[in-house]
């Protein structure tokens, strides 16, 4: 393992989870979870469900969390089915979630995927560069060859 803060290489062997561990990204997505369901109220358009409406970035300020939690709590909470956002807010207005089911900890290992995300924001900056340079090469040569083809017909295009 790295101790200078660079990522380690990508490994073939899967990684193993125990479930032992209770992940701290676990605990912060309770703590959302709960904190979501104090603010709830019963809305009879989801049966016995109750309805958060609110701005989830504010409650994670709230919650003193750090920002880039936001993504990965609000996703793995989706993705396991606990809420469901039934209207996106933005700007003033508000986001509504249902609330479904409490997370559970063997689902979130379970859902969470089984190998670490690859390469810094740089890296993957670079990798996107590369093939959008590559594609405009591509896109630079199709008009080459369609101007030779243009030039030697009789059509005039100016």
């Amino acid at each position: 393992m790295p101790i200078d803060g660079r990522a380690a290489e990508p490994s073939d062997v899967e990684e193993r989870v125990d479930l032992t561990v209770v992940p701290a990204l676990f605990e912060h997505a309770v703590r959302v979870y709960r904190e979501m369901q104090k603010d709830a109220r019963a809305d009879s358009d989801f049966g016995d469900n109750i309805v958060y409406e609110g701005h989830l970035t504010n409650l994670f300020k709230r919650l003193r969390l750090s920002v880039p939690y936001y993504t990965s709590i609000k996703n793995q909470l989706v993705g396991m089915g606990c809420i469901e956002q039934v209207r996106r807010g933005g700007g003033n207005a508000t986001s509504k979630w249902v609330l479904w089911k409490e997370p559970d900890l063997a689902e979130w290992k379970d859902f969470a995927p089984a190998r670490a995300r690859r390469g810094n924001a740089t890296q993957m900056m670079q990798a996107q560069i590369k093939d959008l340079a590559e594609r405009l090469s591509k896109v630079e040569e199709i008009v080459v060859n369609m101007t030779i083809v243009l030039e030697g017909s009789s059509v005039n295009w100016k």
